[in-house]
């Protein structure tokens, strides 16, 4: 098995990478909608994309949801690209020269054909910046085949039937696309792959954080396979449980491949016969199928296929049979999506067709030994597309493994999704012309590069931060400012990682606005801790308020919330007063009085002191 992996990050500009539209900027409010059907082209060689010829035969509307504040008439293809964006360009020029690329002299934009609608122009428009480099992987190097600048896709809102919603306001967000060799060979080794790209990539501070900015596509092949893409990974703790069942996958279709081969000597010979079933489709006993027939007002069509007998129950993925790869087939390209949406002979089980209706259906196709029958229902228009993709699917395991893109499911196993699409689909794009790297512009960029996020990890646990935090840390977006706070102030670096790591995280889940707090913010919080005018139990309470607060002098604060730090002779006091005025209340407890008091004390004095020495005069006021 080898494995590689193709990881889309969006970056962080102000705007879209071919317009001027304001980027990151999501809605679930449009303005207006536009309804568009795509169709194959011609390349330049006067051939066909295998991929846009599939997505044709699906038939589909497809609405684009725009709003007027994300989105221009560049989006909608009715205006040429803007020069492409410099500062996006910077961005993808610094995590090339992360990654050890080549930077080319000449960025040339290219146009890549999408046409499941993600796109209104139905194409990408990419452009190579770097080549050639490799990320550190234990004892080895892993190889990037390029790093690529290109636009976003659009959000998708919905897809039933024939009809596809989507939002536009991602549409053209500038993201780099990196590019792995298939270098890797065990499952477990494509996630610690990706989660090196991913912590070089966040380290910058210069890619988008959160759900959707980020997705990642699996290449699987094994030997006497091909290259399957699984696209639109999420998450990295998917990838092994995925890598290993698509090359699962392969390995029994090789098994069906020598099966098809044991029966047939060429593909031509594979036949199936497709039959119009409408006269016995209200005899059929079988409960979905009735269903969809009396309420949908669905037809209903077969097919004998010939001499293939076994083939449909043969195992793929765990759980899932050959059976399934015609039936996803349907529910893309025929838009057959209520599922199921076929039965066939093969099966004997509860879910399968009754006795009865094997009869009726074995005689209305001509069923011989050794063939397999299978039906399918719907519009007459699907099933008579559903009927030829049997067939095609069918034959086409007498070849083995398909080039496929498939989808990702939560369980870790796939779905198909289309054709893996050829060279055919990229040429060069005539509206955007080249832009030229001086070489004074990459070493300007080279001499800003952040250090890599292992050397960041291996610099904090130096100063003495636990490991996962300073993990965290060096690929942490507020990574600047705790450096800025340790650098600048007399402070325990350890607590500080506290504040960033966890603290933070803690405040944003209970609404506290953290993002409002400046770098003068933190600057005077470092100023404060290191003076001793606050101790930590008290900074949750001033960091909420500076948050909230953002214009007020945090010194008021203090004042009024009368959180000043205590000396060890007024501490004493004020433990033995809190004592004093609970010691005959229903509090006390003598067994546990120290852990009692300890917590009374605590939420009296609110940060006034370490807790440390709050505990030790506790004790011995408790003597």
């Amino acid at each position: 098995m080898k494995s590689g992996l193709e990881v889309h990050y969006q970056i962080l500009t102000e705007k879209k990478l071919f317009c001027r539209c304001p980027a990151g900027l999501y809605s679930d409010h449009h303005d207006a909608e536009v309804l568009r059907h795509m169709r194959p082209t011609l390349s330049e060689l006067g051939e066909y994309d295998g991929t846009a010829l599939m997505e044709f035969k699906t038939k589909k509307n497809v609405i684009y949801l725009l709003n007027r504040e994300s989105v221009c008439t560049y989006e909608m293809d009715d205006t040429p690209p803007f020069p492409i964006n410099q500062k996006a360009l910077d961005i993808a020029i610094e995590i090339a020269l992360m990654l050890n690329c080549k930077i080319v002299g000449e960025v040339h934009v290219s146009r890549k054909q999408y046409l499941d609608g993600s796109i209104p122009t139905g194409f990408q428009r990419t452009a190579i910046v770097g080549v050639d480099g490799w990320v550190p992987y234990k004892n080895r190097k892993i190889g990037i085949i390029q790093l690529a600048l290109e636009e976003d896709a659009c959000r998708e809102v919905s897809d039933v039937g024939h009809t596809i919603t989507f939002r536009t306001d991602r549409l053209s967000m500038p993201l780099v696309e990196v590019v792995t060799a298939a270098d890797m060979k065990t499952p477990d080794e494509v996630a610690e792959v990706g989660y090196i790209i991913g912590d070089i990539l966040r380290v910058t501070g210069k890619v988008r954080r959160g759900i959707g900015t980020v997705r990642q596509d699996v290449n699987v092949s094994i030997e006497g396979g091909t290259r399957v893409e699984i696209k639109g990974v999420p998450r990295i703790p998917l990838f092994p449980a995925l890598v290993y069942n698509e090359a699962l996958r392969q390995h029994n279709l090789l098994k069906i491949r020598d099966f098809m081969r044991q029966k047939f000597s060429s593909r031509e010979e594979i036949k199936g016969d497709i039959f119009d079933l409408s006269n016995i489709q209200n005899r059929i006993r079988h409960r979905l199928v009735k269903k969809a027939i009396s309420k949908r007002g669905a037809t209903l069509r077969g097919v004998a296929l010939r001499g293939i007998n076994g083939l449909l129950m043969m195992p793929t993925q765990p759980g899932l049979t050959f059976a399934h790869e015609i039936s996803e087939r349907l529910r893309v390209i025929a838009c057959l999506d209520q599922l199921p949406n076929l039965l066939h002979t093969e099966d004997l089980s509860v879910a399968g067709l009754e006795p009865a209706d094997l009869s009726l259906i074995g005689k209305a196709i001509n069923l011989r030994e050794g063939d397999t029958g299978v039906i399918t229902w719907g519009t007459a228009d699907d099933t008579q597309t559903a009927v030829q993709e049997i067939i095609i699917r069918v034959q086409e395991a007498y070849d083995g493994v398909q080039n496929e893109t498939r989808q990702a499911r939560r369980d870790g196993l796939t779905d198909f999704e289309r054709i893996l699409p050829g060279p055919d689909r990229m040429y060069p794009d005539t509206d955007s012309p080249p832009t030229a790297i001086a070489p004074e512009r990459v070493e300007r960029i080279r001499k800003l590069l952040p250090r890599p996020p292992w050397l960041l990890q291996k610099e904090f646990e130096k100063k003495g931060i636990p490991v996962q935090w300073a993990k965290c840390l060096a690929v942490h977006s507020d990574r600047g400012l705790f450096e800025r706070i340790t650098n600048r102030n007399d402070v325990n670096p350890k607590l500080v990682a506290w504040v960033f790591v966890e603290l933070s995280k803690h405040l944003r889940r209970r609404g506290v606005p953290v993002d409002n707090l400046k770098p003068e913010h933190w600057d005077r919080f470092g100023e404060l801790i290191a003076q001793k005018r606050i101790y930590r139990e008290g900074w949750p309470l001033l960091i909420s308020y500076m948050a909230e607060h953002p214009q007020e002098d945090p010194e008021d604060f203090l004042a009024a919330q009368n959180i000043t730090p205590l000396n060890s002779e007024m501490l004493a006091k004020t433990v033995a007063g809190i004592a004093e005025k609970h010691r005959g209340t229903k509090l006390y407890d003598e067994e546990n009085w120290p852990t009692v008091l300890m917590g009374q004390v605590m939420r009296e004095l609110r940060g006034r002191a370490p807790g440390a020495l709050i505990w030790e005069t506790v004790k011995q006021q408790s003597r």
